[in-house]
């Protein structure tokens, strides 16, 4: 019996942390964007979003597990530049992660919103490419764990075209 009560305890606290740490990312973009207090270029919304029809990102790391393996997923723009949707895997439980890959690379939008989902070797990373004209989900797929993904799908086009990486 006390180790259940322990167990409810432990799971309400690590909801409460991560209600406040996302309270507190919504907190940090919404100070930025009505100049309350400085924050740095990660919290700034780029300006394809700044438009008043677009809702403000939240900057948030989607996780997706598949037997052994980790999946993480996010939006960086360390360049400066785009945002761009990166991805992490890991195939030994998240202990160690492989390299950074870069599943949007492109230019002249913003990728942002990643979501993740695997089953099996499968890896599927949907996100919108967002510019000044254009408001697009898009995807990628990986059949063998991460390793590497198929081509760019453009999900809104009527012929399915398949855009390039």
């Amino acid at each position: 019996m006390l180790r259940s009560k322990f167990v409810v305890v432990n799971l309400t606290l690590c909801i409460l942390i991560a209600e406040f740490l996302l309270l507190l990312q919504i907190s940090a973009v919404y100070a930025k964007a009505t100049n309350i207090l400085p924050l740095s270029r990660l919290t700034d919304p780029p300006d394809s979003l700044k438009s008043p029809q677009c809702c403000v990102p939240v900057f948030l790391a989607p996780i997706s597990t598949s037997e052994n393996n980790v999946y993480v997923t996010w939006s960086s723009n360390k360049t400066g530049e785009n945002f761009e949707v990166m991805l992490r895997a890991s195939a030994d439980q998240g202990k160690t992660f492989g390299p950074k890959i870069n599943l949007s690379n492109t230019p002249r939008a913003d990728s942002l919103d990643p979501s993740i989902a695997a089953l099996g070797s499968n890896v599927y990373v949907s996100w919108w490419e967002r510019n000044q004209t254009s408001n697009e989900p898009v995807m990628r797929v990986s059949n063998n764990s991460g390793e590497t993904f198929g081509p760019i799908l453009k999900l809104a086009a009527n012929d399915s075209t398949i855009g390039t990486s």
